[in-house]
């Protein structure tokens, strides 16, 4: 994994420290090192987007720029003019903090060093470290699996593959078009893909979780510089937002919040604490967050607006006309956001509503997903109410909430910027309110936060949590840091999870040499993101916005459907990949014009057979009717598939492990045949890494045993009829005494009716061959 990483870290470094030293000349190494991984990330990111929006993104452009990046970073560290007066306020504040006497130059600059020493000087380190150790566990999971839960994850492969391969994001395989997304984490990923030689569901599963991992440290270093560094990432382990959107594959929205470092860093001080360097940098970090996702520029476009508004009141000239320059900056770029979305993205949006899938973000889902730390930020709100930090993030917090409104218009039509709005909102309880929410309770939990009273002639009154009290909040958030860790253990062992099979996967590789158009299904797990080169895949993810001149999919689907050979051969169609989770294999089984190549645990690559010799295989579901001591339970995958020729419904018959159970077979409904079945194959899912069990025929086999696989996905055991071909029923015995236990995520979902499962067989259909 840090192999993959290394051609992103070792290429940020530098430029996130030198930023980290512009926008905060008074941080130590500390800060500078949990403000760099962010600050370097997102450089980055600006970079790579910047190429792909300007049509000239290639490996080469990327690797120049970063040598070109890190030329300048060095030069801002460690180049001094030889007078003092030439200095910009950062390397005087620098200076100032390491001991050199400026105050006869500029009396504010020891000012403000003084009181980052009072800060520095209270740091608690070990809350420090035990926070830099509880950020590390957003990298557990790339280190246990090969892919991600979640959908997305397999569009931005897509689309960091096409990076990687041409350079842009044009459509792939049999389609002609372009995908419209915002440009920066899948080309930043494609850069891994081209410099690694890292397979790109892999460059986006690890950059994703990076992602996450920085933004944390740099959550820690931007409030550090107000005395909460320690309690910043406790307070984000109140939460679970943004952890069940990375869980969820959603890394550009989540990445997005980079930006939000480089506001809390600069937007939280007094006006007259922020200078032109500080301008610079928010701007920077707008355009670069745009580039990554609309969300995370909205975020930090009002989170600039938000300190207008709560500075404004300082009736000091000085300040005011600060305050200007602020506000100039503000519109200007929410002018500038909103001029790109209503001349590019809305028009293409016309015959769109407006869409709130979860309701109302600003509700129920806010509460799931937020719920201790929103309790905890309205008491924080209390103490803080006076304080300009406090005042700032309220707001912020207020004006997030106020477009989570939109759902009020749900279904109107025909104006497209509500729309794209909404589009662009439609998960913000699970990445709008986390961080505000978290940097409100961290300054209110820190005793060492130093805070900027709204009224100097009033003092400003803090609470001071209790010792005690402190402790009990640690201790939670270890506590639910080791439950998460021991469910990402858990999941490790849940490859029926995946929205991609490891058959899948596996059959890919059989890909290479073959040429020509390979049919594959439309659905996350018939994306083929690493196709090799002469292979035209037929299906592709939407994703963003999707312009489609041409596409063969349709035409491709109809074709196997209605076994039209001529499009086959004029379209040289010879082969098609299906999955378990799908539901075309079906259709290909029941034809004589196509029969099996290649099988990986119910995985399937099929040749076409035009003179119709294909062995036509006669494929019978299995449900809870068949099945003695089974359960029925939701197919998790019910809502991604359009046809049902078997007749399994919505439902799967559920044997949990270590209760035994009898499956009753039935055979293919074809009277008119004249030949019996010579072998039986019974395609099952199971749930889990489960102890050895097997399954013993009544009669009929070969054989009087068969031995189960034990690992978890689908997979498929076949068995030898014997002449008599009188088989009936199977009986199922384990070895186990009882069931493992183990978090169902998808019973939070909604896809599952059970949320602390057990691990067990999900049986689908038999195959009489």
């Amino acid at each position: 994994m840090f192999g993959t990483l290394a051609w992103v870290i070792l290429p940020s470094l530098m430029p996130g420290w030198a930023l980290a030293t512009v926008l905060d000349g008074s941080g130590d190494r500390w800060r500078k090192a949990l403000l760099t991984p962010a600050l370097g990330l997102l450089l980055l990111l600006g970079v790579s987007g910047g190429w792909l929006a300007l049509g000239h993104w290639s490996p080469w452009a990327l690797g120049l720029s970063l040598v070109g990046l890190n030329v300048v970073a060095y030069r801002l560290i460690h180049v001094r003019h030889v007078e003092v007066a030439q200095w910009t306020r950062w390397q005087r504040l620098e200076a100032a903090m390491n001991g050199v006497d400026l105050e006869e130059i500029s009396p504010s600059v020891e000012v403000e060093a003084e009181q980052q020493r009072l800060i520095r000087e209270a740091r608690n380190v070990p809350l420090m470290v035990l926070g830099t150790a509880l950020a590390l566990l957003a990298l557990l999971s790339p280190m246990l699996q090969s892919i991600p839960f979640g959908v997305d994850w397999v569009g931005f492969a897509m689309l960091a593959q096409q990076t990687a391969v041409v350079g842009d994001f044009s459509l792939a395989g049999t389609n002609e078009g372009f995908w419209t997304y915002p440009p920066a984490f899948p080309s930043l990923a494609g850069w891994v893909v081209v410099t690694s030689s890292a397979d790109a569901g892999r460059a986006v599963f690890v950059l994703g979780h990076y992602a996450l991992f920085a933004l944390l440290l740099g959550l820690m270093g931007a409030l550090d510089r107000y005395g909460a560094g320690g309690q910043a990432m406790l307070a984000m382990g109140f939460g679970l937002a943004l952890f069940a959107k990375v869980f969820d594959s959603g890394y550009p929205s989540v990445t997005s919040q980079l930006g939000l470092v480089v506001g809390l860093l600069v937007l939280l001080r007094p006006t007259h604490d922020r200078h032109r360097h500080h301008t610079i940098g928010l701007v920077l970090a707008v355009i670069s967050v745009g580039l990554v996702h609309p969300t995370g520029a909205i975020y930090l476009a009002l989170l600039m607006l938000s300190h207008v508004l709560q500075s404004i009141r300082i009736e000091d000239e000085d300040t005011l006309a600060l305050l200007r320059t602020m506000a100039y900056v503000t519109a200007g770029l929410i002018t500038l956001g909103f001029g790109v979305a209503l001349l590019v993205f809305a028009p293409r949006l016309f015959d769109e509503a407006v869409f709130s899938e979860y309701g109302w973000q600003g509700g129920l889902p806010m509460l799931v997903y937020n719920g201790p730390l929103i309790v905890l930020a309205m008491w924080a709100a209390v103490f803080l109410r006076k304080s300009l930090e406090g005042r700032i993030l309220i707001t912020w917090f207020a004006m997030l909430w106020v477009l989570s409104l939109v759902h009020l218009i749900e279904g109107l039509q025909h104006v497209p910027v509500l729309s794209l709005l909404s589009y662009t909102l439609y998960s913000m309880a699970l990445h709008a309110f986390h961080v505000p929410l978290a940097a409100l309770v961290a300054l209110w939990w820190s005793p060492s936060s130093r805070l900027s009273a709204l009224d100097p002639d009033e003092p400003l009154v803090t609470f001071r949590v209790p010792d005690g009290v402190s402790a009990m909040m640690i201790a939670a958030v270890v506590l639910g840091a080791g439950m998460a860790g021991s469910v990402a253990l858990m999941l490790d062992e849940h490859e029926e999870l995946w929205a991609v099979s490891p058959g899948d996967l596996e059959l890919r590789g059989v890909l290479e040499g073959l040429e020509g158009t390979v049919y594959t299904e439309n659905m996350h797990w018939g994306y083929v993101w690493n196709a090799p080169e002469g292979v035209l895949t037929t299906s592709i993810p939407s994703l963003g916005l999707v312009h489609i001149d041409q596409s063969e999919h349709g035409n491709a689907s109809l074709a196997i459907h209605y076994d039209n050979l001529t499009y086959m051969q004029e379209h040289n169609m010879m082969h098609a990949l299906t999955s378990p989770l799908g539901s075309m294999q079906w259709t290909l089984a029941s034809s004589p014009y196509w029969e099996e190549l290649d099988h990986a645990d119910g995985a399937v690559l099929w040749r076409h057979v035009p003179n119709g010799s294909g062995h036509v295989v006669e494929q019978v579901a299995l449900t809870h009717e068949h099945c003695e001591a089974c359960d029925e339970r939701p197919d998790p995958w019910r809502d991604h598939r359009f046809r049902d020729p078997l007749g399994l419904g919505d439902t799967r018959a559920f044997t949990q492990e270590s209760e035994d159970d009898t499956v009753q077979l039935t055979r293919p409904a074809t009277p008119s045949r004249l030949w019996a079945p010579s072998r039986l194959c019974v395609v099952y899912e199971v749930v889990g890494e489960v102890e050895p069990w097997s399954i013993q025929p009544d009669q009929g086999t070969e054989r009087p045993i068969y031995s189960m696989r034990t690992d978890a996905g689908f997979h498929r055991t076949c068995m030898d009829l014997d002449a008599s071909n009188a088989i009936q029923r199977l009986t199922v015995d384990w070895e186990a005494d009882a069931p493992r236990s183990w978090l169902n995520p998808m019973g939070l979902s909604g896809r599952d009716n059970v949320l602390w499962d057990s691990t067990g067989v999900r049986w689908h259909w038999t195959e009489w061959r």
